[in-house]
């Protein structure tokens, strides 16, 4: 069993309930071992918390007769990846029984639980990463979400008709992972009692406003038959094909290297004077060459879900005063989108945009 000293700086856990039998979605099993573009559905959700550096272990929370996992997966418990067959009745029970196995194995009540719904299989970890910046410092904690964009209507139980059509204002439809230090959690769960669908509720009850952070389309919940078929086309979709990557210039091409993996960008590889990032869908190759006119009349583009967001996390890392760049405040432009600019530590302009939901 893998363990952990304690200490002050908290760490990130996942937790996956992974324990129900997925009546809903009229498969004959579990829907998490149900096949999804060659794999196991849950097996894509862990591939994605697995790319989350920040995450030390995923703690899968399986029924106490299982014996599905290990066989369709073809792995057990590793260094990052436990297993612990505890799940409940209900979610709230197979959370809380989790909760406590992440104490029995050295959390501490300072550390961050993300719990996630190993249904929503289209996870990404750039979005983890952006529910992490933005709840790392909170009080509370917070989840994904997504501003409600249907027309919503109210039902007369059980008639399937209409008795009403409520205002969507201010509306968000839940999603997950919900990040929550262990400390909050585990006492939110005891007192909301089992019948609450998610751990956010849990912590409204205790009195707190958990963060609401902006989470996509894309991540969705597999509940219904018909999600299988949308889940296999999505994951086709995310399926490289062809990609053209800029090669950006470097004055000093270790603090280059070190200016965008505080941007946010992941170095996928260093060789010579060649370093690879990505994050998400976006790609370039940083190479270790520079000339003024060049560097200084280069220009690249980037979209981002929440521009306002990320702008509030260069502040909070101090990226203009650590690298000595000009950082612009968000602006909404006449062509339409809301932008902003920023200049790397060789000149290169980089233009931020929010992207637009249609």
């Amino acid at each position: 069993m893998t363990t952990y000293s304690v200490g002050a700086e908290p760490r990130c856990f996942a937790l996956v309930p992974c324990a129900g039998t997925g009546s809903r979605a009229g498969t004959l099993g579990p829907k998490q071992y149900q096949p999804v573009g060659g794999q196991p559905l849950v097996a894509h959700t862990l591939q994605a918390l697995a790319k989350v550096p920040r995450i030390a272990a995923t703690l899968v929370v399986l029924a106490p007769d299982d014996i599905q996992f290990e066989e369709d997966l073809g792995e057990g418990e590793t260094e990052h990846l436990w297993l612990a067959k505890v799940g409940g009745a209900t979610r709230a029970e197979t959370v809380a029984n989790g909760l406590n196995e992440l104490r029995a194995r050295g959390a501490q009540p300072q550390d961050w639980v993300l719990v996630h719904d190993a249904a929503r299989c289209l996870l990404r970890p750039e979005w983890v990463d952006r529910l992490i910046d933005a709840c790392w410092d909170d009080e509370v904690g917070g989840l994904l979400a997504l501003p409600l964009a249907d027309t919503l209507k109210a039902e007369e139980p059980g008639t399937e008709r209409i008795t009403s059509t409520l205002d969507r204002t201010g509306k968000w439809a839940a999603q997950t992972p919900q990040m929550f230090r262990l400390g909050l959690l585990a006492p939110a769960l005891a007192f909301a009692g089992e019948q609450v669908t998610d751990e956010a509720s849990a912590v409204e009850r205790l009195g707190h406003s958990p963060k609401l952070v902006r989470g996509d389309y894309e991540n969705f919940k597999v509940t219904w038959p018909g999600d299988f078929a949308l889940a296999e086309r999505l994951l086709a979709s995310q399926q490289r094909g062809p990609e053209v990557r800029a090669f950006v210039p470097a004055k000093d091409f270790a603090q280059s290297q070190r200016f965008y993996a505080d941007l946010g960008f992941s170095q996928e590889f260093a060789h010579g004077d060649i370093a690879g990032f990505r994050w998400g869908q976006t790609a370039f190759l940083l190479q270790d060459f520079f000339e003024p006119q060049h560097a200084h009349n280069f220009m690249m583009h980037l979209m981002v879900d929440d521009l306002h967001a990320f702008h509030a996390q260069l502040l909070r890392k101090g990226i203009a005063a650590q690298y000595g760049v000009k950082i612009s405040e968000p602006e909404q432009r006449p062509w339409g989108l809301l932008d902003m600019t920023l200049h790397d530590p060789s000149g290169v302009l980089w233009r931020v945009a929010q992207r637009m939901v249609g």
